[in-house]
């Protein structure tokens, strides 16, 4: 006989996900205060502060901020905001980010809870901006007013951004995943370089998704593998629930330089990943996911132009216009940010949106407005150049001046080449990408010309150098040829003439409609080296000076970066219980038993091992249930065996009689329990919250 279980005592949470919870501050202000009287160390302070955009400069004492912008997506009302917080809490200005974030320094850390607050209380987030989490979901540059999109990209991103935070499935991942939407097939978005990328396409006559996964930069560039060729907007969250599974479950949790998702497309191959990512995909299909309201879908027009790095006046799909404007190197300052505000006001703007590539797009501009707009935007030096064929598209990391693991001053060459540009015309619609080590902030394996610091000895004594990558491209469907071609490594005082050197070789070089990759490839190792031969490479004492540094160069730093921050086990633990708890109604919601129960036993075990490591024993992921609940009989607190006990008289009553509210209470108590029994001081909180 069948057994029907009483499922409808179970409900699901499915409202939209607000980017700001007053809780969210309350839980940050209490782990400042655990760490800065002791309680917590750093290990465990850091695996939470950097979850709330809280991250370490090289400086000590100060922190860098960053704000989670989805999408892009800025509204006015924002934009002051940070205006007013950059005055109050940092120094220097707000910085525009390759993921569309603004990234503020030198917030004190004894303020940074007071500084969060301001944040929180007009709208803004920083909840996992920073961490092993779900980062900014991007987008493409022209992202709702590209006459090319068939959807708005930037809407995706910044409505799927909202349906993941705060999941304790993506709280303490192996390491962070980077996740981007392209509205077309050009990919503007990039969606290679990212751990998961959708791109809008029409398949029969229906509209949805491509999907690609475990593409990444950094020491392994790597194009991402399209798992699927097609899936509704309805099931973008499932996706992305799969790729978070299946990161939590092959990713390697000791070994955090091979802990991103491109690695265990690498362990399994293409063919044996996609079968994995195909079968969990299917798995979760089906399963409440956060409500999804339809998107407005166009018919695009291919035939419109779209360059690399859009710059300057572009007609949108409407009729008006989007100026994409250049702010040196993405820095903006207060007095800027303000004096934004009212251009846009005055233009009927609403809205501003960051791009990738470091700069500012003012959508919705009336042709009446633009003359006044772009001239207001050059009295306050944000350049509108006429076309990207004729700007200086240059793109840094914040190298040594703030970060903990940079190893040259890569804003400081950026500047210095931003300084040179302007007086050589072979720079013209060549993108330059310059990050101060080897990890690709800076995007230098997808620039015509990338340069990534280094360091070298000369004469016995380190000095600053940079590798030079040539020919990297992550849109227009790059795959195979995504990063540049490694070049020479030169000294960095050489890198400005270098970089002219091969401009200048290109723009006289090439042949019709070449590339700078297919340039590359044609000249060969030894015709670029031939092109760099005339750089002076003496050792004399400015080869020791980085660019925009006062004091010689010290090699490269000892300081531990917080790109592949710390976990807490526990708090690992307690995430994927609460998970396994939120599996268990969403599973029984649509009357699937069997993955129901299989959820419960998953999260009583998480719980489980929690009371084991508190009691120092340690667990392994492959132990059974029941080898796990028997250690636990044997050192649990009386009040954890009771609730223990409990709800597996609960169970055995539900599979008897079909009422399965009694038991899902049960395991809900349990894990309060645990969570009360290693830290009191949370009073248990609710493990449904």
């Amino acid at each position: 006989m069948k057994r029907v279980f009483a499922v409808n005592a179970i409900t699901i949470d499915r409202d939209i996900e607000p980017l700001v919870r007053s809780t969210d501050l309350d839980e940050y202000a209490d782990a400042l205060k655990r760490h800065l009287s002791g309680q917590w160390d750093d290990e465990k302070w850091t695996a939470f502060r950097v979850r709330y955009g809280v991250y370490g400069q090289k400086q000590p004492g100060v922190q860098m901020i960053r704000i989670k912008i989805p999408g892009g997506i800025l509204p006015l009302a924002w934009v002051s905001v940070v205006a007013e917080f950059n005055r109050r809490f940092c120094q220097g200005d707000a910085h525009i980010t390759t993921r569309q974030d603004f990234q503020l320094y030198f917030v004190p850390l004894a303020q940074s809870a007071e500084a969060l607050g301001f944040l929180y209380a007009h709208g803004m987030t920083t909840r996992e901006a920073c961490g092993n989490t779900f980062r900014n979901i991007t987008s493409c540059a022209l992202a709702g007013n590209c006459p090319r999109e068939h959807v708005d990209a930037g809407l995706v991103a910044d409505r799927l951004a909202r349906s993941w935070l705060r999941q304790p499935l993506v709280q303490h991942m192996p390491r962070k995943a980077k996740i981007a939407i392209s509205g077309c097939a050009t990919d503007c978005a990039g969606t290679t370089l990212h751990d998961l990328g959708f791109i809008a396409v029409e398949k029969e006559g229906r509209q949805g998704f491509a999907v690609l996964v475990g593409g990444g930069l950094g020491s392994m560039p790597k194009p991402a593998l399209k798992v699927l060729d097609f899936i509704p907007e309805e099931e973008l969250a499932t996706a992305l629930e799969a790729m978070a599974r299946l990161h939590q479950r092959y990713s390697d949790r000791i070994n955090r330089n091979t802990a991103r998702i491109k690695y265990v497309v690498k362990r399994f191959g293409d063919d044996k990943f996609r079968q994995l990512f195909t079968e969990e995909f299917e798995r979760l299909r089906g399963l409440p996911q956060r409500p999804w309201q339809p998107l407005a879908w166009r018919r695009p027009d291919a035939t419109a132009k779209v360059e690399r790095t859009p710059l300057g006046v572009v007609p949108q799909h409407d009729g008006r216009f989007a100026i994409v404007a250049n702010p040196v190197l993405g820095n903006l300052s207060a007095a800027q940010l303000d004096e934004l505000v009212e251009i846009a006001k005055a233009a009927g703007m609403k809205e501003l949106r960051l791009t990738r590539d470091q700069n500012l797009l003012l959508p919705d501009i009336a042709a009446e407005h633009l003359e006044t707009v772009v001239s207001r935007l050059k009295a306050i030096d944000i350049d509108v150049p006429v076309s990207a064929a004729q700007s200086t598209d240059i793109v840094s990391c914040p190298g040594t001046t703030t970060c903990r693991i940079g190893i040259t001053n890569s804003p400081g060459l950026a500047r210095t080449v931003w300084e040179d540009s302007k007086n050589d015309p072979s720079s013209g619609g060549i993108a330059v990408r310059i990050s101060g080590c080897q990890n690709s902030c800076g995007q230098h394996h997808i620039g015509d010309f990338g340069f990534h610091g280094l360091a070298k000895k000369i004469d016995g004594k380190p000095a600053p150098h940079y590798q030079i990558h040539i020919g990297g491209e992550a849109r227009f469907g790059a795959q195979a040829e995504m990063a540049g071609i490694g070049g020479p490594i030169i000294p960095a005082r050489l890198a400005p003439r270098a970089l002219r050197l091969l401009r200048q070789g290109y723009a006289e070089g090439k042949q019709k409609d070449e590339t700078v990759r297919l340039w590359a490839e044609r000249l060969g190792k030894d015709g670029i080296n031939n092109l760099l031969a005339n750089l002076d490479e003496t050792s004399g004492a400015d080869s020791f000076l980085d660019w925009g540094d006062s004091e010689s160069f010290k090699g490269a730093p000892t300081l531990r970066g917080e790109c592949a921050a710390p976990f807490a086990s526990d708090d690992l633990l307690a995430d994927l219980a609460d998970d396994a708890l939120i599996r268990f109604d969403r599973n029984l919601a649509v009357k699937r038993w069997e993955p129901a129960l299989q959820s419960a036993e998953e999260a009583v075990v998480f719980a489980a091992r929690r009371l084991l490591h508190h009691a120092g024993q340690f667990t392994k992921d492959e132990e059974s249930a029941a080898i796990i609940l028997a250690r636990v009989h044997e050192v649990a607190q009386p009040r954890a065996l009771a609730a223990l006990d409990h709800l597996s008289a609960e169970k055995t009553a539900a599979l008897s009689n079909g009422r399965v509210a009694p038991y899902r209470e049960a395991v809900a108590v349990f894990l309060d329990t645990v969570r009360a029994v290693i830290d009191p001081d949370t009073g248990g909180k609710d493990a449904a919250e």
